[in-house]
């Protein structure tokens, strides 16, 4: 054994007893074919990158497809994702993959794994994060390629391996499903084909593939379930396999027919109808029975997402907690979503808000520039026989105060610790805190919410009240009107 690997060839003379005439090549190979075309996994025409790592299952599955091609007009582009971070391990790897697509006459695309391709799915654990960097770095490759295809070497047993794997974690109904025989644009040839098949396979066609070491590396959650789970498993049921894969399809159908109605039920939960699952209605929600308000909240994320990796029992149990809680308002986050919960709104959002900022600016008479560039505040003083108060109190934009009761200069800010305000029509200072929860201004605006002062007190939240301190009275010569410009 060299590095990780050891390349290996074995005859066909001293595997299984073999006799002549068994060619279970060509019924894999035939098996392939159906499965390609039930599914419509390769449109005529069309270019496939097929991943290969040098490992048994990647050599079949490509000596497969590169017997398969002319029959089903497609060709062919073999992608190596170079494990860089090996050493001369993956070089090796390179090497041997790189003359086996030279000895098939094809072309290569090779990415090689850096630190950065794998932090960037860092979140999802070590092994969850060399997973999506290779995903990714092979869809790069197939785009650069020209490949509407990605097809991987995953069989039968990655297929249960990764069902039992995802029961271990607490998935949902979703993750028992295992690896889909298609998900654009990846394709699995080689998913109802057993890896006792697949190596059968490669000893008749006497393929030459390289062995990884790290199979056997118990470190590995995938290796501990292939090595010990599975071998235990048989020995209830030798056809463990086919009976976690049957189990599979059966949940893959009910799977979706809990979508078909769960999609229905969506739409009457959507605060605004039409736009998807970003916003949906918290007391319709919480009246619906646990099992259902589950599955409309996985729902719910996965159109947020666009997958649900990594979602788990207990992200999906904490929302519902979240919802059904007598907290008016909160804040959670799950990998890769934020979920903001504001009165009577759950709103998913995939990059958490920022937080507002408190800022502070002099205002005068004329027009003063929000530090948000996009509104300002216009301040005059006018007669009161020119003022039009029936206009005036139908915008709440506009208000309008007794200038010789404020007492100049203006400021206009956000909220700070202890503010006190005295509401119209209230006639006495209480905090300001309670005064917006009292008009049930939502938890997040009401630190954005501007407040014009004068050099004693809050004279107008804007856009809600104004002071008692300075109405308008039988008395009033002269008036401040306030005017808030690109808002509302």
């Amino acid at each position: 054994m060299q590095g990780a690997y050891s390349q290996r060839t074995t005859s066909p003379s001293i595997a299984f007893g073999f006799r002549s005439g068994h060619n279970r090549s060509a019924m894999l190979m035939e098996s392939v074919k159906q499965l390609i075309h039930d599914l419509s996994m390769i449109p005529s025409g069309e270019s496939v990158l097929v991943a290969v790592s040098g490992g048994l299952d990647s050599i079949v599955l490509l000596d497969v497809l590169v017997h398969l091609s002319d029959e089903l007009s497609f060709d062919i582009i073999v992608g190596h994702i170079d494990h860089g971070l090996r050493g001369a391990a993956s070089t090796q790897d390179a090497a041997f993959v790189h003359s086996v697509a030279d000895g098939y006459g094809l072309p290569i695309a090779q990415h090689i794994l850096t630190h950065s391709d794998m932090k960037r799915g860092q979140s999802h654990g070590r092994e969850g994060a060399a997973r999506h960097a290779r995903l990714a770095a092979l869809e790069t490759l197939a785009a650069k390629a020209g490949a509407s295809r990605i097809a991987s070497g995953h069989t039968l047993d990655d297929h249960a391996e990764t069902i039992l794997y995802h029961l271990a974690r607490g998935a949902g109904h979703s993750g028992l499903r295992g690896i889909p025989p298609v998900r654009i644009p990846f394709i699995r040839p080689l998913i109802r084909t057993s890896r006792s098949d697949v190596h059968a396979y490669a000893i008749e066609r006497v393929l030459t593939w390289r062995e990884d070491a790290t199979n056997s590396d118990l470190t590995y959650t995938r290796n501990r379930i292939r090595h010990h789970v599975l071998p235990e498993l048989r020995t209830l049921n030798p056809r463990i396999i086919e009976a976690l894969s049957r189990n599979a399809d059966l949940l893959t159908d009910l799977d979706e027919a809990v979508a078909f109605l769960v999609t229905e039920r969506m739409l009457q939960l959507q605060i605004e109808p039409g736009n998807s699952a970003a916003g949906l209605c918290r007391s319709k929600l919480a009246s619906l029975p646990d099992p259902v308000l589950r599955l409309i909240l996985r729902e719910g994320v996965r159109r947020v997402r666009g997958n649900l990796d990594g979602i788990e029992f207990t992200h999906i149990e904490a929302l519902r907690s979240l919802i059904t809680g007598r907290q008016a308002h909160g804040d959670l986050s799950l990998p890769g979503l934020h979920v903001r919960m504001q009165g009577d709104a759950l709103v998913f959002s995939c990059t958490p808000p920022a937080p507002a900022s408190s800022w502070e600016v002099t205002v005068d008479l004329g027009e003063t520039q929000f530090p948000n560039g996009k509104s300002s505040l216009e301040l005059k003083i006018v007669p009161m026989a020119d003022v039009e108060l029936q206009s005036i109190r139908s915008d709440r934009w506009i208000e309008v105060a007794d200038a010789d009761r404020v007492t100049f200069p203006l400021c206009l800010r956000t909220r700070q610790q202890g503010d006190r305000f005295t509401p119209l029509g209230l006639g006495q200072e209480i905090k300001l805190k309670d005064f917006l929860m009292n008009e049930h201004t939502p938890h997040f605006d009401r630190d954005s919410i501007p407040l014009l002062c004068d050099s004693r007190s809050i004279i107008w939240v804007v856009g809600i009240r104004l002071s008692d301190t300075v109405k308008l009275s039988s008395q009033t010569q002269r008036v401040l009107v306030m005017r808030m410009k690109g808002v509302g």
